[in-house]
C-alpha cells in the first residue's frame, strides 16, 4: 500500500531537519566544546546538559501534545532551535561565543527535539494511510532520520567546521526553517484539532461520574460550564501515570529502553575524545567516521519494520540490545579507525531496530488521545537514564580513559539485557505484532 503525499512531505521534512541536526548535535557542538576545554567531564557534560533536558521537558512536552494543536507545535519546536543557532552564529562571528552559549543551544535544541517528537509520534497514525503501514512507515521515516543526523550530517559538518566553525551552525538553522514550513503542508489539522479533548475516558484513565454527559431532557437550557469538567494539567499529569503504570508491557519496554539509553550516553558522550584523540582523527576524519558507521544504523531503521513483524517486539529489543552491548566492547579493544567504524556502526543498527519497535509498539497500545502524556511518562524515564550515562562515562574516563568507559557500557549492556530478557518474551511479542487485529469492543 502506498504511504501517500502527506507521508513524503513529512519525510522531507525530517530529512531537511535531521540533516542540520547532524550538522550541529553530533559534530559541531562537540568539535566546538573540545576546542574551549580539555575536560573530559565538561565535554561529556554537553551530551548531559542535552539528554538531562530532554528528561526535563518530556512530562511537560506530553501534556502540550495533548492540549494544543500538533502542527502548530511541531512547526514552532523547529522555528525555536532556529533563532537560537542563529543568534550562536553572530555570537561566534564576533567573537563571543563561549562554553556556557555551547551548553544553551544543547538545551534548547532538546527541549524542542523532544516536544516535535512527541507531537510527531502522536499524530503520525492520521499521516500513514493505515494502522497496518505503521511499522513500515515509522522505518521509512526513522531511516531519512538517520541518514540525515548520522550519516549525511556528520560527513558535511565535519568539513564545514574545518573550514569554518560557524557554517554548520546557520545551515541547521536554516534546515530548521525550511522543516517547520513543510510541516505546516504535511501534518493534517484535523486530527490535532480533535485530540486535545483530554477529558475523554479511556480505560484507565476514565474521569469520576461527575465527568459523564449531561442527561437530556429536552429543555432548552444552556450546557453546564466547560471549565468545570475540563481536567486540570495535573489531572492530565496523573493519567499519564496511570495508564502508563497499569500497562506492563509498558513498562518493561521503558526499562529496556532506558538501560540502552544509560548505556549508549557513556559512548556517545565521549566518542568526539574518542575519535580526536584515540584514533587521532581530523575534524574532517571524525565526522566521515561518523557517518560510515552510521550506515548500518539507516539500514536498520529502513528494514526495522519488517524485523518487528518477523521478531516482535521482544526480538528486535533483545536483539538491537546484544548488538549495541558487543558494539561498545569492539569499540574498547578496535585499534584502527575503520574497525572502530564498524564497531560503532553495530551499536547504530543495534539502537535503529529498537527505535522502531518501541515506536511502533506505544502507537499500537496506547490511545491517539493519551499518546502524549502516556509517551511522555517513557521519555522521562528513558531521557532521565541517559544524561546519567554521558556523567558517569565523563568520570569513569577521566578516571581509567575513554576505553574503560566503553568496556563498562557494553559489559553493563549484556547483563541488563540479560536480566530483562525473560521479562520481555513473556509480555511484549502479543502487543507488538502490526498484523494482529484490533480486539472488538
Amino acid at each position: 500500500m502506498r504511504l501517500g503525499e502527506r507521508f513524503w512531505r513529512l519525510w522531507w521534512a525530517t530529512a531537511l531537519s535531521s540533516t542540520g541536526d547532524g550538522l550541529v548535535g553530533m559534530v559541531a557542538l562537540p568539535l566546538l566544546a573540545l576546542t574551549m576545554t580539555r575536560s573530559a567531564v565538561l565535554i561529556a557534560g554537553v551530551t548531559a546538559a542535552n539528554r538531562a533536558s530532554a528528561a526535563l521537558a518530556a512530562l511537560p512536552a506530553g501534556l502540550l501534545t495533548d492540549r494544543r494543536d500538533r502542527r502548530s507545535l511541531m512547526a514552532a519546536s523547529e522555528l525555536l532551535p532556529g533563532l537560537v543557532l542563529g543568534g550562536l552564529v553572530v555570537a561566534m562571528s564576533l567573537r563571543a561565543a563561549d562554553l556556557a552559549m555551547v551548553y544553551v543551544a544543547a538545551v534548547v535544541v532538546a527541549v524542542c527535539e523532544v516536544t516535535y517528537r512527541l507531537a510527531l509520534q502522536a499524530v503520525f497514525p492520521d499521516v500513514v494511510a493505515s494502522r497496518e503501514q505503521l511499522a513500515v512507515g515509522n522505518g521509512r521515516l526513522m531511516s531519512a532520520d538517520a541518514a540525515g543526523e548520522q550519516v549525511i550530517g556528520p560527513a558535511v559538518g565535519g568539513f564545514l567546521f574545518s573550514a569554518a566553525q560557524r557554517l554548520p551552525f546557520l545551515a541547521d538553522a536554516v534546515s530548521f526553517v525550511a522543516s517547520a514550513v513543510l510541516v505546516r503542508t504535511s501534518v493534517p489539522a484535523a486530527p490535532s484539532e480533535a485530540a486535545p479533548n483530554p477529558s475523554e475516558p479511556v480505560g484507565d484513565a476514565a474521569g469520576p461520574p461527575s465527568v459523564a454527559q449531561p442527561a437530556h431532557d429536552g429543555k432548552a437550557r444552556p450546557a453546564p460550564s466547560a471549565h468545570r469538567s475540563k481536567p486540570t494539567w495535573r489531572d492530565d499529569l496523573r493519567t499519564g501515570f496511570r495508564v502508563f503504570n497499569s500497562n506492563l508491557s509498558l513498562k518493561l519496554l521503558a526499562g529496556a529502553v532506558s538501560a540502552g539509553s544509560f548505556n549508549q550516553s557513556m559512548v556517545i558522550a565521549l566518542v568526539v575524545i574518542y575519535g580526536r584523540h584515540v584514533l587521532s582523527l581530523s575534524s574532517t576524519g571524525y565526522g566521515a567516521f561518523l557517518a560510515g558507521a552510521a550506515v548500518l544504523g539507516v539500514v536498520g531503521l529502513f528494514f526495522g519494520g519488517a524485523a518487528q513483524r518477523r521478531l516482535g517486539a521482544s526480538g528486535v529489543v533483545i536483539a538491537g540490545s546484544l548488538a549495541c552491548g558487543l558494539s561498545y566492547l569492539g569499540m574498547s579493544v578496535a585499534g584502527l579507525a575503520w574497525l572502530a567504524a564498524l564497531a560503532f556502526g553495530l551499536q547504530e543498527l543495534g539502537t535503529a531496530v529498537i527505535n522502531v519497535g518501541s515506536v511502533t509498539t506505544r502507537q499500537q497500545i496506547i490511545p491517539k488521545q493519551l499518546f502524549g502524556r502516556v509517551g511522555s511518562v517513557h521519555r522521562l524515564f528513558v531521557q532521565t537514564a541517559a544524561p546519567a550515562g554521558a556523567i558517569v562515562g565523563g568520570i569513569v574516563a577521566d578516571a581509567w580513559g575513554v576505553r574503560s568507559a566503553f568496556l563498562v557500557a557494553g559489559a553493563l549492556e549484556l547483563v541488563l539485557i540479560g536480566l530483562l530478557t525473560p521479562a520481555l518474551r513473556r509480555n511484549l511479542p502479543g502487543v507488538a505484532v502490526a498484523s494482529q487485529p484490533a480486539p472488538a469492543t
